[in-house]
């Protein structure tokens, strides 16, 4: 009998605790998904940097703006496509994006204009600080119809040469 008392007891205490178990569970995912931030604000601000990325060869066009595609993905892959953003590079040929939080990312840059480059880096932002990316682009021209040239091509059939006959 004394046996048979217990083990309903242990049973009762069992149920107990995964009954607070869960309610504890579901009370912490609850709050996540809320938006409770258990660091407050001003702290989290400090935590973020800046980077300028400084473009060379960018082509010399008045009227034409290359836009640029710069993908922020963590170095240690736990969030992909932290900042995506289509930018216009400035005067000199550069592009600042600040409020980037703190810590390793590898960058993924696409010229969407003139320039098809794609490059790829690692860059570090550090906490209140802005660092530099110097981004070597390849050379290209803008294609306008006043500087296509298509020279003039007239085949002489007389002279014609025969690689191989059957």
């Amino acid at each position: 009998m004394r046996l048979e008392l217990l083990m309903v007891l242990i049973i009762y205490l069992m149920k107990q605790f995964y009954f607070y178990l869960v309610c504890l569970l579901l009370a912490a995912s609850a709050a996540q998904a809320a938006g409770f931030d258990p660091v407050p604000g001003p702290t989290r601000e400090a935590q973020k940097g800046g980077v300028k990325f400084q473009f060379d060869k960018i082509a010399a066009c008045q009227d034409h703006k290359d836009s640029v595609l710069i993908i922020f993905d963590r170095f240690n892959r736990t969030g992909a496509g932290v900042i995506y953003q289509v930018f216009a590079a400035d005067q000199d040929h550069s592009i600042t994006i600040s409020g980037v939080p703190a810590g390793k990312y590898y960058v993924t840059i696409q010229c969407l204009g003139s320039h098809h480059d794609r490059l790829e880096k690692l860059v570090r932002i550090k906490a209140k600080k802005s660092s530099n990316v110097k981004i070597q682009l390849e050379d290209s021209e803008v294609v306008t119809t006043d500087k296509v040239v298509i020279p003039s091509y007239r085949p002489d059939f007389a002279n014609l040469t025969i690689l191989r006959s059957k």
